[in-house]
């Protein structure tokens, strides 16, 4: 794979980070998310490329710069796990709310809890970013012969 290739992979790994994360975003302001990311770290978008046989991060710039980038998405994949849960694993509402159509809001120990892993799944984040970018930069750096 060719330079401009390796860093366009790249960058498109980091934006389909980007679109979960504005996903998380919406669910925190109240919008309905229609595709929510999958819980699991290999079927999500970005876990589709870092996991890919034809992912040549590791080959490239070696098993520590990969090990840190699973590290960070699979931190970033536990603090989603339990948003996912404050958020869509709600306990059913009893008869008489439905019958009366009362809309209870989330648990308040729930929102709490689900606002701590929202800020712990932020720093996941920002590491996973830089160390992206870091991975560009040191991509740039690399001598031609490195890239068939």
């Amino acid at each position: 794979m060719k330079r401009d290739e390796i860093i366009k992979t790249i960058d498109d790994a980091l934006a389909s980070h980007n679109d979960q994360i504005e996903k998380i975003e919406d669910l925190f302001n109240g919008d309905q998310v229609i595709n929510p990311t999958p819980l699991d770290k290999r079927e999500c978008s970005f876990g589709t490329w870092i996991y890919s046989p034809e992912n040549c991060i590791k080959s490239l710039l070696g098993y520590e710069v990969y090990e840190k980038i699973i590290s960070y998405h699979e931190d970033w994949h536990i603090d989603y796990k339990e948003i996912y849960d404050a958020f869509y694993n709600q306990p059913q509402a009893n008869f008489l709310s439905k019958v009366l159509h009362i809309q209870e809001g989330m648990d308040p120990v729930n929102f709490r809890m689900s606002n701590f892993y929202h800020r712990e799944l932020i720093i996941a984040s920002c590491k996973l970013t830089m160390t992206l970018e870091d991975c560009k930069a040191k991509v740039m750096k690399l001598d031609e012969a490195a890239f068939n």
